[in-house]
């Protein structure tokens, strides 16, 4: 069984982002093992936050304890856009040899240089700004698409 793992700055506090994520783990539940790790966002709630600083704090976060070996894929606007079906074929390639899937998921600065070039991957969901708790909702619904893919079901269409 593939483990995914989502390493994301911030909370998902509103009832509906909570339901969604619920809804796409157990989804992905009998053919993934997915974790989710929400991280503090690096500004300490500062009114007028250094950029530079909370980039470096949520980098360090991101980074902290990965799994030996994993692959890390980083979410970010500067990536490079694949559809839906290269997305599945991708996570398959990627996880072909039992390592763990790391994705990560900056927070309202995005990611860090020292990220992207630490990344193994860096992927984008398009040429729109979306908050990082709907990149991670996203994430999980194109997780779900990709199984889907794999297993020839109709849910990709």
């Amino acid at each position: 069984m593939k483990k995914i793992i989502i390493r994301a700055i911030g909370k998902a506090n509103d009832p509906w982002q909570k339901e969604a994520i619920q809804s796409y783990e157990k989804r992905l539940k009998p053919f993934v093992n997915v974790s989710i790790i929400e991280l503090p966002e690096g500004h300490s709630n500062s009114a007028k936050p250094n950029i530079g600083n909370t980039l470096q704090t949520e980098a360090d976060s991101l980074l902290k304890s990965l799994p030996e070996n994993a692959i890390i894929i980083a979410l970010d606007e500067t990536g490079k856009e694949v559809p839906s079906a290269t997305l599945s074929h991708n996570i398959e390639t990627w996880s072909q040899n039992g390592e763990s899937l790391v994705f990560l998921i900056g927070g309202s600065w995005g990611l860090s240089d020292e990220i992207r070039s630490q990344a193994n991957h860096i992927i984008s969901f398009g040429k729109i700004t979306l908050p990082h708790i709907l990149a991670r909702i996203v994430l999980l619904e194109q997780l779900y698409r990709a199984e889907m893919i794999v297993r020839g079901k109709e849910y990709h269409k």
